[in-house]
């Protein structure tokens, strides 16, 4: 031991050490205090201690519970962003090959658009002509 000293009381003139052992006053507080102890593990938690681990059972439930929505909603966050942002990339696509494409291939796609249109629309209802148109 540095720093410290070690004196031998009067009674420990032996060489073999017997003045550092425990005294039987000690060692029979020992016991009992020990008997105490595993009497106390053998009658098992009392109603505060089970309480008490109850209210941090529960605590950690709800906070694992709580980590597991944020991971969902950032995850639903990350997708809704990474969709927002390819719905953009496909619209700016759309517009570039619409502006690439000739005046002329512009023309002919909407030509194109209105054959469509006429050949899968209803037929147009025949309007009467009368024949008064000569006497007025």
């Amino acid at each position: 031991m540095t720093g410290s000293t070690v004196r031998a009381s009067d009674d420990a003139t032996s060489e073999d050490g017997a003045g550092l052992e425990p005294t039987q006053a000690e060692i029979d507080a020992w016991v009992a205090k020990e008997r105490e102890r595993r009497q106390a593990w053998l009658n098992g938690p009392t109603a505060e201690e089970r309480e008490a681990y109850a209210q941090r059972l529960h605590q950690r439930r709800l906070a694992d519970t709580f980590d597991e929505g944020e991971a969902m909603l950032a995850d639903q966050v990350r997708r809704g962003m990474r969709l927002g942002r390819e719905g953009q990339l496909a619209a700016e696509g759309a517009l570039a090959l619409i502006y690439r494409y000739s005046r002329r291939t512009y023309a002919e796609l909407v030509r194109a658009g209105r054959e469509w249109e006429e050949e899968t629309s209803l037929p147009r209802r025949r309007r009467r002509v009368s024949m008064d148109d000569e006497g007025a």
